[in-house]
Order: structure tokens, then C-alpha cells, then sequence
């Protein structure tokens, strides 16, 4: 298995360590509830060095991204960051990524861990051709980190991090940490406020435990992929391999917002636009359970009634903490798919009654 520079840290500080994607990751330090809580009330620190992180540089880096993305990257000013998708030409999600612009002609793209060597290779392969433009892996000289809670903010303060108070959503700054150049952007996959932080490799360890020694007296907590799964589940965010694939459009996955039809031609747009015009024949949707249960991934969802009859599955599921229920996210079609529709799931041959609700479910 692959190891992040953040590796060591974590075994000294007694992490349940799992496989993840190929990778050796923290799954628990003190506990899911425990670190779950943590991000919520105060500051949780989380390794993501596993994402892949890709450089897209040169004159033709704006041309080529507008081909390969789904959303309009004209419209990224400088030091903002913006959620795309990157399609097949069937239209189907090859990754769900964030796209940072840099400089004038540099952008960063963080991609997830599964993807990373498929995705690196796509690029590669449609890059041939554009002239003035870069792709580069950096995922092994970069390092990511994501400091996530309504205390973060007050953390990167006790560190001296100029203009923190005031840095936008989806916007980013550099400043110096540690004794290296940090990229921190405002981002992260909780719902709470926070930021993601980007170190040269050899330096993450020391930025990890300088966040800790600032962070504690507010709280702060190292949490591991167990309480991440649950925090972005509250939030119905995606989760690439359970909730999406290449099997899946972002028009069925429910974020079109992240797809500009209007700026021009991209990979996948024509399947999209076939898609959109013929109707969508299955939606993705948030549901609660209203009997005491846990949906998994996996699980059938059925029509209600005596029938039975199978109209989708669950493709993310746990007991929330917040509100003490089983919740879900799956696809259904379209006819059960409005907030306050009634659905079944099937937890172990048993049917559970379930009402489809407006995501998130956590609300801050």
C-alpha cells in the first residue's frame, strides 16, 4: 500500500489504519463519534495527501480545461476554485474535482485518490495536440491537508495567517508556513467552515503538527476517513465509486450547476445535451429512514406498498449523529424523486419506510 508523508505522524499517534484506494490511511484516531463531534463543535485536521493533485500550466491551459471540464473556467478570477466534473464522451463522470487558478496560465487540479492514475492518463492523452500547455503530476511532491470546524478560522489566526479573516468561499492565498510558501484555500468536504492547505511533501509533517500545537487550546482534533464519511454524508456531498462513476452523468447525480452548456464544446456535452432533451430516467435523492434502522450501500429501495417492486439502490448510508436516524443517498426515478416522497429500503429482508427530503441534511 501507498503511504502519505503524513504516515509516520499518524502511527504515533495510535491511528486505526485501513486501506484506502491502495493507500494506508488513518481511519480513527480517538473515535468516529468522537472526531465526528470535534469537526462540528470546534476544529477537526484530517491527511487528504492521498487525493491527487495535477498542474495544468501555459498559454493553452484555459483552452484545454475548457475542453475537459464541465464548468466554465473563464470565470475563475485568479486565487478562486471552482467544482467541475470531468465526463467521458457517453457523458459519464470519469472524476468530480476541484479546479484552482493560480496564475494567468497555471491551474491545480485535486482529483480523487481512485482516480488519480485514470484521470492522469486522460489528461495526458487529450493534451496531445494543444499546443502551450503542461500537464503535471505533482500528488507526490505536494502534500494536502484539511483543517475543518467553526474553530479553524481561529486556529490559522493563532498562527499569523495575513488576511484569514476575510478570504472568501472557494477562494484561496498563499502565505508562508513553516518555513515553506502554503497554499490555503477555503475549501473542504464537511459543511462547516474551513480551508485545505497545500505544503511541499518533505515539510507536511511539520505543518501538521504546528496546526495541533495552535489548534488544541480551541480543541482541535487529528479525525480520520470514518468521521470525513460521516460529516459529507450530512451534507449529501458525492463520493466517487459509491454515489458516481463513469456509469453515472452529473445530470442524474443532481449538480448540472456544475456544467456550463453555454460556454462551448467539452467532452460529453452532446450525450448531456441528448440526455437533458429525452428526460432523465433516474434522479439522485437524500432520504430519511422513519423506522429504526441503518441504510448501507448497496441496499435495494423498493415502491411503497405491497408490491416490492424495485425502482433503485442506496449508494450511501449511515446512522446520522445530528439526527439520530438512519439517512441515505441513491437514485430513484424521477416520479419518486420530490422531497416528501415515500420510498422502502430494504435493510436485510426487511422493508423500512423512508421519505425523500431536500438535501443537506445538516444545516449549520
Amino acid at each position: 500500500m501507498k503511504r502519505t508523508p503524513l504516515f509516520d505522524c499518524h502511527r504515533t499517534a495510535g491511528a486505526k489504519l485501513v486501506d484506502f484506494a491502495g493507500w494506508e490511511m488513518p481511519i480513527q484516531y480517538s473515535g468516529v463519534l468522537d472526531e465526528y463531534h470535534a469537526v462540528r463543535a470546534k476544529a477537526g485536521l484530517f491527511d487528504v495527501s492521498h487525493m491527487g493533485r495535477i498542474a495544468v500550466t501555459g498559454e493553452g491551459a484555459l483552452k484545454f480545461l475548457q475542453q475537459v471540464t464541465t464548468n466554465d473556467v473563464v470565470k475563475l478570477s485568479l486565487m478562486q476554485a471552482h467544482y467541475s466534473m470531468v465526463c467521458n464522451y457517453q457523458g459519464g463522470i470519469k472524476d468530480d474535482i476541484f479546479v484552482y487558478h493560480l496564475k494567468p496560465n497555471g491551474y491545480l487540479l485535486c482529483v480523487n485518490a481512485s482516480n488519480q492514475e485514470k484521470l492522469l492518463t486522460w489528461l495526458c492523452e487529450h493534451v496531445q495536440g494543444v499546443s502551450g500547455c503542461a500537464v503535471m503530476d505533482q500528488s507526490a511532491i505536494l502534500a494536502q491537508v484539511a483543517l475543518q470546524g467553526p474553530a479553524s478560522r481561529d486556529v490559522l489566526s493563532r498562527m499569523g495567517v495575513p488576511g484569514i479573516a476575510s478570504l472568501k468561499l472557494r477562494h484561496c492565498i498563499e502565505t508562508n508556513l513553516v518555513g515553506n510558501l502554503c497554499l490555503i484555500a477555503r475549501t473542504g468536504y464537511t459543511g462547516e467552515l474551513g480551508y485545505e492547505l497545500y505544503v511541499p511533501a518533505d515539510r507536511a509533517a511539520d505543518l501538521w503538527e504546528s496546526l495541533l500545537d495552535h489548534g488544541r487550546p480551541v480543541g482541535l482534533k487529528p479525525a480520520g476517513l470514518g468521521a470525513r464519511d460521516l460529516l459529507r454524508l450530512e451534507m449529501a456531498y458525492l463520493l466517487y465509486g459509491n454515489d458516481i462513476g463513469e456509469d453515472t452523468t452529473p445530470l442524474e447525480a443532481g449538480v448540472e450547476w456544475a456544467v456550463s452548456f453555454q460556454k462551448g464544446d467539452f467532452i460529453g456535452r452532446k450525450a448531456l445535451l441528448e440526455q437533458k432533451e429525452a428526460g432523465l430516467i433516474r434522479r439522485f435523492v437524500a432520504f430519511e429512514l422513519l423506522e429504526k434502522g441503518v441504510p448501507r450501500h448497496g441496499f435495494k429501495i423498493t415502491k411503497p406498498g405491497t408490491s416490492r417492486e424495485l425502482i433503485g439502490e442506496v449508494t450511501s448510508g449511515n446512522l446520522s449523529p445530528l439526527l439520530q436516524k438512519g439517512i441515505g443517498l441513491g437514485y430513484v426515478p424521477p416520479a419518486f424523486a420530490q422531497p416528501g416522497s415515500s420510498i422502502v429500503v430494504d435493510i436485510r429482508g426487511k422493508a423500512m419506510q423512508a421519505v425523500v427530503v431536500k438535501p443537506p441534511f445538516y444545516k449549520r
